[in-house]
């Protein structure tokens, strides 16, 4: 059984387990290729404009896939931690996927919910890879092999504020799917890596550093990834980790324009500079490169002033 994974949304925070189930043969998945012009404008095609870019995207792979595998997976995620949610569309993709494409789109869906006891999450797992209810011990060890190559990854990404600084060090903060997908954001960390500025992401904050930002805050948020990415950026705030932050965040997202507001009212008393940039179908490549440009150029004359 072919079960096809969109190259968007989640997928970009849970690469590293994904591929490894791919190469150990836990399952026959098979991914959509990296983002293009006319995925976006077949996601386009198939959304309201009220949606949010990214599930455009997600629409648009998903459509790359049809008629090239016999199902597609699409968890329904409501908690990825305990006490904690995240975006609605989550939970509601399924359905928007079936309102948008037709109900005979075969569909993989289990539930993943932090909320219920292991044993749950894990069967409600091995059912959306279409592995049934007796696993084998190959699939067991295999399934928790994928696991610690995500967490090994999340590691290793986190060495990179240890490693001493050989120029400008920006944070580029936003989700996983708008700072890693390179036709979204037209390579802003290329952008910068080109420009002589090192750039670090949210992957790149070890969970105490996250949970020491997060702290600075008057009310719990209960968005996991918004947390995170408010963490981060007080983080630096009062570390000085970086020289520079970067919010990347996509037109119509509800909840990043209230994170947004977060972290901007945080900055504006603070010396460290803060850019933001909102990501749509309409964003100018050129236009994104001449910001980024500008706010390096502002990063190397406050060092000669």
């Amino acid at each position: 059984m072919r079960i096809g994974v969109p190259r968007a949304l989640l997928y970009h925070n849970y690469r590293p387990a994904l591929e490894w189930l791919a190469k150990e043969n836990v399952a026959e998945l098979v991914f959509s290729t990296a983002t293009n012009k006319n995925k976006l404008d077949k996601g386009l095609a198939l959304c309201d404009d009220e949606v949010c870019l990214p599930v455009k995207v997600l629409m648009g792979h998903i459509q790359s896939l049809l008629g090239e595998v016999d199902a597609l997976f699409l968890p329904r995620v409501i908690r990825l931690e305990k006490k904690r949610y995240i975006c609605p569309k989550f939970l509601g993709l399924p359905d928007l996927v079936r309102a948008g494409l037709g109900t005979e789109v075969p569909l993989i869906t289990p539930v993943i919910n932090a909320g219920w006891n292991r044993f749950r999450q894990f069967g409600e797992g091995l059912r959306g890879l279409g592995l049934g209810p007796g696993p084998s011990l190959r699939v067991l060890r295999a399934w928790g092999q994928a696991a610690r190559a995500q967490e090994q990854e999340r590691r290793r990404l986190a060495d990179a504020l240890d490693v001493p600084r050989r120029g400008k060090r920006v944070a580029v903060l936003g989700h996983a799917y708008n700072i890693f997908d390179e036709h979204l954001n037209f390579g802003i960390l290329r952008q910068l890596s080109a420009l002589g500025v090192e750039p670090v992401t949210t992957e790149n904050f070890r969970r105490e550093q996250i949970e020491e930002g997060a702290r600075c805050l008057a009310k719990d948020l209960f968005w996991s990834y918004g947390r995170e990415l408010v963490g981060a950026a007080l983080y630096c705030l009062n570390s000085r980790a970086v020289d520079g932050v970067i919010l990347v965040a996509s037109f119509g997202c509800g909840p990043d324009s209230l994170i947004n507001e977060l972290i901007s009212r945080r900055f504006s008393a603070s010396p460290l500079p803060l850019m933001s940039i909102i990501l749509d179908e309409h964003s100018s490549g050129i236009g994104l490169a001449t910001r980024v440009e500008a706010f390096v150029d502002m990063l190397n004359w406050r060092e000669m002033a």
